[in-house]
């Protein structure tokens, strides 16, 4: 399943990673997602503040059994999933302009740790996307990470 955002294949674990979108995207990948069969998580980043308020946003999203209190109890948990079963994982982060403004540092250990999950995924053969939307004047190359 080719997404018409990116021409990205959702399905090829070689292509996951953390991309910039444009706020028209979201709605043409949320389609996407379920078309291709992946669990589609979303989250609006302007209700998330700081560390504290970012770690309890995600571990609600994906329904984290155990807590997660720091980064790293974060990322063990996203690299597990099994209570999610899924082939792939499609993660759309809404407003994600809003975080980086209000909490940098958030922001920046939030795309780290993705992109780490990501990794993880990938070497696993398991598509995990995230989708960060942008303003259109951020996203002048939306196949960087974000």
């Amino acid at each position: 399943m080719t997404s018409r955002v990116l021409q990205l294949d959702l399905h090829d674990a070689e292509r996951d990673g953390v991309y910039r979108v444009v706020p028209d995207d979201p709605a043409t990948l949320v389609d996407d997602a379920v078309r291709a069969g992946l669990r589609l998580l979303r989250v609006d980043l302007r209700d998330c503040a700081g560390d504290e308020g970012l770690l309890r946003c995600l571990a609600q999203t994906f329904q984290l059994p155990s807590r997660a209190d720091d980064w790293d109890a974060l990322a063990t948990g996203l690299r597990d999933l099994h209570w999610l079963p899924a082939p792939g994982y499609v993660l759309m982060l809404d407003h994600a302009d809003v975080l980086r403004a209000r909490a940098p540092a958030a922001y920046q250990s939030l795309r780290g740790h993705l992109r780490t999950v990501a990794r993880d995924w990938h070497a696993r053969g398991v598509p995990f996307f995230a989708f960060m939307t942008f303003p259109d004047s951020e996203t002048l190359d939306a196949a960087i990470d974000a």
